[in-house]
């Protein structure tokens, strides 16, 4: 076979993949893993898709994505955030976050240069870092502190090759927000120290409890110049499949993000930026009813965890994620993933896979159905009952 390359060797499969293909060994498991809306696109979306092309919008967009949808998700940021982006040269659309971030690491980054990314974190963010060649510089995140990250763990994780702080708020996997004192004191750190920022907000629209507010980093004076905001329809509209995302930044920047564009996949397709438009125009309904079933399932998940031996948890801000400690237990979190899998019919992801802080953990997605969770957090009591 003929040579594969070091850096392709070191991608990282995520745990959530791995869990996600072991449970196809087991009909009838409620699943906890994917990180996945619990609903369907709403029929808007489809339908002006569906009429963009039927109308014959089924040729190549501009790199930037179509000035339509540029336009509407500059107005969307505005209302939302009050800062004002140029959708001639402040947002590029991409094939989903994902290449947003991708791209937005190798516009910034160096091989051998050093990024700062929260651990726990989501798992992506290692692999894709390790495929652009640079390194890791983890920033602890503290259960006693809800995962909240803090300024003083930002400044000490710096390195003298340190070039971008990677924040993520509300969080994949913790469900933590950045207190909004903490993120000015961040925002401190890094003009002081001169760096980037990619700041991951494909979770914002969800945060559940009066008085905790989410913030972007870009809103902060002096910031909207060293910020590349990551954005994406996946999570806020149910549209996980459409791989739609953006990101909102300096001109400079995405303009060299647009010529990678044309080298990765050269443009979204225009149909389903229609439905995208859609989105931000007619698809507001869909977001409170998610949230509304999101933190019931949360504020049960987080009670029934209180009621079970060996494990323990504590409340997430936002996203729809919790970390549980399973350390009690005497198994790694990998074991207790695959174990409750097979004994319990109950699929969990272990959070070593988000970084090194999250050993002794598992995130549970709280998007299913009521009833499949309550069933899901029932048979999960009685397995670690039996223990």
């Amino acid at each position: 076979m003929p040579h594969v390359s070091h850096r392709a060797q070191e991608a990282l499969y995520p745990s959530v993949r791995e869990m996600f293909e072991l449970a196809a060994e087991e009909p009838g498991a409620i699943s906890f893993a994917i990180g996945e809306p619990g609903f369907d696109t709403p029929r808007p979306m489809i339908n002006a898709a569906y009429e963009a092309a039927v109308a014959g919008d089924t040729h190549y967009t501009p790199n930037r994505g179509t000035v339509a949808l540029r336009e509407a998700w500059c107005r969307y940021r505005a209302d939302h955030d009050g800062v004002a982006y140029d959708p001639d040269g402040e947002i590029i659309v991409t094939a989903g976050g994902m290449e947003a971030m991708y791209l937005a690491l190798v516009a910034t980054l160096d091989p051998g240069d050093d990024i700062l990314v929260p651990d726990p974190g989501y798992a992506n963010y290692f692999g894709q870092v390790r495929m652009v060649g640079a390194n890791v510089v983890s920033v602890p995140l503290f259960a006693d502190r809800g995962f909240r990250m803090r300024a003083r763990d930002v400044e000490e994780a710096i390195t003298p090759n340190t070039r971008v702080l990677l924040l993520n708020s509300p969080s994949n996997p913790t469900g933590a927000i950045i207190d909004p004192d903490e993120l000015r004191a961040i925002a401190d750190v890094v003009e002081r120290h001169d760096l980037w920022v990619i700041s991951d907000e494909v979770y914002r629209a969800f945060v559940y409890d009066d008085g905790v507010r989410c913030l972007s980093i870009a809103t902060m004076p002096g910031m909207k110049d060293r910020t590349i905001v990551v954005d994406s329809f996946s999570k806020t509209f149910a549209m996980t499949g459409w791989r739609i995302g953006c990101a909102f930044g300096p001109k400079p920047i995405v303009d060299q993000m647009t010529i990678m564009q044309e080298n990765v996949v050269s443009c979204v397709p225009g149909a389903l930026q229609a439905g995208a438009v859609a989105a931000l125009e007619n698809g507001s309904d869909i977001l409170p009813t998610m949230k509304a079933a999101y933190r019931t399932n949360r504020d049960m998940v987080v009670s029934a965890i209180a009621d079970m031996p060996l494990v323990s948890c504590t409340m997430p801000d936002g996203a729809f994620y919790v970390l549980v400690d399973v350390s009690a237990t005497g198994m790694d979190d990998h074991e207790f993933a695959v174990r409750l899998l097979h004994e319990g019919k109950v699929v969990v992801t272990p959070a070593s896979g988000f970084g090194s802080r999250g050993r002794g953990f598992v995130r549970i997605s709280y998007v299913g159905t009521a009833e499949d969770t309550a069933e899901g957090l029932r048979r999960m009591k009685a397995w670690l009952s039996a223990l």
